[in-house]
């Protein structure tokens, strides 16, 4: 018998969280997808507050602080503006809405997504600020985050050639803007 690993119920959290909401996210629920027993789960963690938090962090990590991360590695700020574009357009949008809307009811997932909204923010703010924008950076920083968010909810199956296109148009708007 293969052995369940902490990552495959995290994994199995992410997909009921993602296709059901947060409602899934149950023990009972959770080992029946996998097929495991609840003592699988309790050797992974000890309750589910501390596998909720698990599901949190792994969100934060993948859609947030990871893509940060690799977007600063890059030399000069239109490659990290670049970079920053082709990891957001591969960002599971069900999945960050399905946070979002658990973040309306529990207030672990919304201290989370507060957070994560200030690390965003934050990072569009520095990119802001190296293209030359220090006086309007914040405010520009937040006109995009908030279309960012908006077109989320709007056009959840956006591709990813159109979801450029109104990225790269949303950029042009902003840099005349803050030219003015």
């Amino acid at each position: 018998m293969i052995r369940t690993r902490r990552d495959n119920w995290i994994a199995a959290g992410l997909e009921a969280l993602r296709s059901e909401g947060s409602s899934a996210l149950t023990i009972d629920r959770l080992a029946i997808t996998l097929g495991r027993t609840k003592g699988s789960f309790y050797h992974h963690f000890p309750d589910l507050d501390s596998f909720h938090s698990a599901v949190l962090a792994w969100w934060r990590e993948h859609m947030t602080t990871g893509i940060i991360r690799e977007t600063e590695a890059e030399p000069s700020v239109p490659r990290r503006r670049a970079r920053l574009s082709a990891l957001v357009s591969q960002l599971d949008v069900k999945l960050e809405l399905a946070v979002r809307a658990w973040g309306l009811t529990d207030d672990r997932a919304r201290q989370a997504v507060a957070e994560v909204d200030q690390l965003r923010m934050a990072h569009l703010e520095n990119l802001w600020k190296g293209e030359g924008h220090a006086r309007g950076a914040r405010l520009l920083a937040r006109l995009e985050y908030a279309a960012f968010l908006g077109a989320q909810q709007m056009y959840p199956s956006l591709s990813s050639h159109s979801a450029r296109t109104l990225e790269a148009a949303l950029i042009r708007a902003l840099s005349a803007l803050a030219t003015d």
